[in-house]
């Protein structure tokens, strides 16, 4: 029994042996394989870091070239903006500047500032440049000799003579005129129109007064009126009692023409026309005075024509006559024959000589 035990525990014993050994050789065999692919799997992960690293750089380079363009593209784009906004900046400046200087001639201009003038002889200034040559009117013409004031500008017409032409524009009665028609009160809306209405009556009488004196000037004045409102409310504005216009009221009374920026501009036009009209009869005049002239020259130029051809058929005539007697003369020259021989010599005796008596 004890040797079967042995037995038993010896065949165990070797059983474990070779298990051991069988262990012991797979465990060598696992470890060189394990190591063969731990080179291996070093070597495949060497070569993966070196492609992830050129990768890695390729990649980094181009986001670095990337970058440095888009750099200098942002740097560009930021330097042609800030340029940009500069020029804008100064553009605006310079109209800023511009628009303070158009406010202060404005400002000078509405405040009645006599260097620079009135609104209402600015507007007037400005048609007549437009519509007249500098030679055709003449500003601030002092027309009567003893009166102090001159008319802002007088239109020359033919022969020298002159149409004073003064403006008016009454800012002040104009704002209430706005204010009471706000107000919708009837009795402030005629008041200030009735204002309005005397104050243009007395602008009138002072240009009747002051720049009409006929042969110097036309029998008549201008009144400008610069705006087309104002103008309008002239030409609505009738006396309450009589109903008369106050347009031929000014006419009647003082010989005075109102006129609006539209009327005058007609009126001037009107008289440019007439300047080429008068020029086109000086010249036509000019021209038939010189035929004239060239019809008295041609008249006493055939004179000299028939004279001559008179003289001329007399000459020929005499010519003609001439040749008749020299062709006469010719025949008889031709009829005349040489003459014979006659013996001329002397008889010996003297006797036979005869005396001539």
């Amino acid at each position: 029994m004890e040797n079967e035990i042995f037995l038993i525990l010896n065949i165990i014993t070797i059983a474990l042996l070779f298990i051991l050994v069988f262990i012991g050789i797979k465990y060598l065999n696992d470890k060189k394989t394990s190591e063969v692919l731990k080179k291996e799997r070093d070597g495949n992960e060497s070569e993966k870091f070196e492609d992830l690293k050129r990768t890695v750089s390729e990649k980094l380079e181009n986001v670095s070239n990337s970058y440095n363009t888009f750099s200098n593209k942002i740097t560009k784009d930021m330097t042609d903006s800030f340029t940009r906004y500069e020029k804008d900046v100064k553009n605006f400046n310079e109209k800023v500047q511009n628009m303070n200087e158009v406010q202060s001639n404005l400002t000078k201009i509405f405040s009645n500032v006599k260097k620079f003038g009135t609104a209402a002889e600015f507007s007037l200034a400005s048609l007549l440049k437009d519509l007249l040559s500098p030679s055709q009117y003449v500003p601030n013409a002092k027309i009567k000799s003893e009166s102090q004031g001159t008319v802002e500008f007088a239109i020359k017409l033919p022969k020298n003579i002159l149409v004073a032409v003064d403006s008016f524009f009454p800012a002040a009665i104009l704002e209430r005129i706005k204010d009471a028609d706000e107000t919708d009160d009837k009795k402030v809306i005629a008041k200030s129109r009735q204002d309005l209405a005397d104050a243009v009556d007395i602008k009138a009488a002072a240009i009747n007064e002051k720049y009409i004196e006929p042969p110097k000037t036309t029998p008549f004045g201008i009144l400008y009126l610069p705006t087309e409102s104002l103008f309008f409310e002239v030409c609505n504005h009738r006396h309450i009692k009589t109903k008369e216009p106050l347009l031929q009221t000014l006419q009647r009374k003082y010989s005075i023409m109102v006129l609006g920026p539209t009327t005058l501009s007609v009126f001037l036009q009107s008289l440019h026309m007439g300047f080429d009209t008068l020029q086109v009869q000086v010249r036509s005049k000019k021209i038939y005075e010189d035929l004239q002239k060239l019809r008295f020259s041609f008249a006493n130029h055939m004179k000299v024509i028939e004279d001559i051809y008179k003289y001329t058929n007399l000459s020929l005539k005499k010519i003609e006559e001439a040749g008749k007697s020299g062709r006469s003369i010719t025949n008889v020259l031709e009829n005349v024959q040489e003459p014979e021989a006659i013996d001329i010599t002397p008889d010996k005796s003297p006797n036979n000589l005869k005396v001539l008596k």
